[in-house]
Parts: C-alpha cells; structure tokens; sequence
C-alpha cells in the first residue's frame, strides 16, 4: 500500500509574511536622505565576471551593509595585506 502524501500546506503556517517590496518612490526617497559625505570621492570600477556580482549582492543580503561599504572593507585588507601601498586610511 501506497504511503498517503504528506500535506505540505501546513508548513507554512508558523512562517511570517514577507514584508512588501519597496516601491521605487521609496528606494529614491531613501537614497536622498542618505548622510551626505564631505569627503570628495571618485569611482573606482571593473569589469570582473559575473560570479563577483553575484557574491557582492550575497554578501549584501547576509550582512546588511551596502556593497560600498564592502568594497571599501576588502580594499582596506588589500591594502594592508600589501603593507600600506603608500595609501593614508
């Protein structure tokens, strides 16, 4: 005898609701009152494969803090782990 399948709707009971995705009216209202910075900055970029953005966006997720400030931490351990590199932290 076959064995009866397991009802999988109730899973879902305890686990809360998702919050509802930002709105883009949202995301730019939150861009512009992000802290203004009054250090002057440049953009440093590269072309790398996907799998780095990938990660990046990971990272993103799992810690909260913005891919600047990640990219920020992994230049800094760069640069330190090159001793310095003549750049001022």
């Amino acid at each position: 005898m076959a064995k009866p399948k397991p009802n999988l709707a109730g899973l879902l009971d305890g686990i809360p609701d998702a919050p509802p995705p930002l709105t883009l009216r949202q995301v730019a209202r939150s861009r512009r009152n992000a802290e203004p910075s009054n250090e002057p900055t440049v953009l440093v970029g590269a072309n790398l494969p996907p799998i780095y953005a990938r990660n990046l966006a990971l990272l993103h997720a799992e810690t909260g803090r913005s891919k600047k400030q990640l990219l920020q931490e992994a230049l800094d351990m760069l640069f330190t782990a090159k001793g310095g590199a003549g750049i001022k932290f």
